[in-house]
């Protein structure tokens, strides 16, 4: 008898914490909010929206309490090699009417699986959209999850099932150590609909759709609007800081990604018509002050150089500080190469590059871990003799600072990036080049607080 998909597997269980780790390195700040929400009485299925390739799947990795099984398109499934891959990484297919209809029988055997899978008590993750798309927008569902929902619930009879709606938000798509926001929200149970799926299961599965997508809709940051997606995306940036302070939020991940909820909605309900912002987005000056939303004062500029210029100075003059910087570039250097440029070159695709940027730093990271633990415990002793001779015990310490370096990439380029670019902001101020900038901010502002007044 072949194993379970779900079932235990030395490998798996291995490498899965090391993958959430290097999920959770690859972001500067990663929050979960409404992990409460996640059914303890029943099996459930997570229904996250798509807007990159891997990286919402490993999003909900990180934050499920057990290693969900995945369901992904079957044409990624076409060959043995990544089929065998793909079902250790606990993947299966579900099969369209684009896969042919010869192949649609096939989803019966899929949906025993899952069903087994949920009643083993492993969460399921289906992305409900079946495809993804690089922008704060949710796509029609297709009615796969609801087939597989209903099916599953008639063969869990009593024992209830819930769909959990997970808004999953990046601040950007492509640069790593940005922003990821996990905002899961009220399950939703499948036994309401189950009357209606014995006798007329198309309207069952409208239903069930409907309901995700209004459950799903305020978990995310949603513009519907298309036409002006462009300029309610600036807007949702250029106008966070300032909605913020007005309301006494601090500069947090969450609440600039409730921020730009917030003004989204205000533009979708007309409360702020767009078309009386469209005039200030053909100045070109308030585009160009778009990069600079989120700046520090001139003080906290100036602090953060003089620290910056304090390590710089202490490096030269005292011989250990200048080791121990060195000893840690030397063991992580991996959060200084742009390996986000390299691959923005190969990939085509911007919805893909950094599901490959990730794959790529993970990949990296390991291999360097051992190379550098070996290369330390065969020569470490010698080279490190200025701080302590602890001969190969080097590889170890090499090793574990890997991983806290690693985890301390992010905070340390964000910071690095973030002081540069508030010193070429201030810059540009003293100099005189942001005042067409300014005076089309100020207008922005301004009618800002028209619209609200009206």
């Amino acid at each position: 008898m072949s194993k379970a998909i779900q079932d235990n597997n030395l490998l798996y269980n291995i490498l899965c914490p090391l993958v959430q780790f290097g999920t959770r390195c690859h972001y500067n700040h990663f929050v979960v909010r409404g992990a409460e929400n996640l059914p303890t009485d029943g099996a459930y299925i997570i229904a996250p929206c798509h807007q990159q390739a891997l990286m919402e799947p490993l999003a909900v990795l990180y934050f499920a309490p057990k290693p969900p099984v995945f369901l992904a398109r079957a044409d990624i499934f076409a060959k043995p090699t990544l089929r065998a891959i793909l079902t250790f990484l606990r993947i299966l297919p579900v099969y369209r009417i684009r896969d042919g209809q010869q192949n649609l029988g096939k989803n019966q055997i899929i949906f025993d699986q899952s069903r087994d899978v949920l009643l083993d008590g492993y969460p399921l993750c289906l992305m409900a959209e079946g495809r993804h798309n690089n922008r704060h927008h949710l796509l029609p569902f297709g009615k796969g999850m609801f087939r597989i929902a209903g099916e599953t619930q008639l063969k869990l009879g009593d024992h209830p099932l819930y769909i959990v709606p997970t808004g999953i938000d990046f601040d950007d798509y492509e640069r790593p150590y940005s922003n990821v926001v996990v905002n899961i929200g009220k399950p939703i149970p499948v036994q309401p609909f189950m009357e209606t799926y014995r006798t007329d299961e198309p309207v069952a599965l409208n239903q069930m759709r409907e309901t995700l997508t209004e459950a799903l809709l305020p978990q995310m940051h949603d513009i519907r609007d298309e036409e002006h997606y462009d300029e309610i995306m600036a807007l949702c940036n250029l106008l966070n800081r300032p909605m913020r302070r007005r309301e006494g939020l601090r500069n947090t991940a969450w609440n600039r990604f409730r921020m730009r909820q917030q003004i989204a909605r205000k533009v979708e309900t007309g409360e702020w018509p767009v078309e009386k912002f469209l005039p200030l987005f053909q100045d070109s000056h308030l585009s160009h002050l778009t990069r600079f939303a989120e700046h520090w004062n001139l003080f906290a500029t100036l602090l953060s150089v003089l620290a910056i210029a304090g390590v710089l100075v202490a490096a030269v003059v005292v011989p250990a500080v200048r080791w121990v910087l060195l000893f840690c570039l030397v063991c992580y250097p991996l959060p200084f190469i742009p390996t986000h440029l390299i691959v923005k070159r190969k990939v085509a695709d911007p919805q893909f590059r950094s599901s490959f940027n990730f794959g790529v730093r993970l990949v990296l990271s390991i291999l360097y871990a051992f190379v550098i633990g070996i290369v330390m415990a065969l020569c470490g002793g010698a080279w490190m003799s200025q701080l302590a001779d602890i001969g190969a015990w080097w590889g170890l310490v090499a090793v574990a600072w890997v991983h806290i370096g690693a985890r301390l990439a992010a905070p340390t380029v964000n910071f690095l990036r973030d002081t540069l670019a508030n010193c070429r902001y201030w810059l540009l101020r003293l100099c005189g080049k942001l005042r067409k900038a300014d005076e089309s901010y100020r207008a922005l502002t301004s009618l800002c607080d028209q619209v609200s007044k009206d």
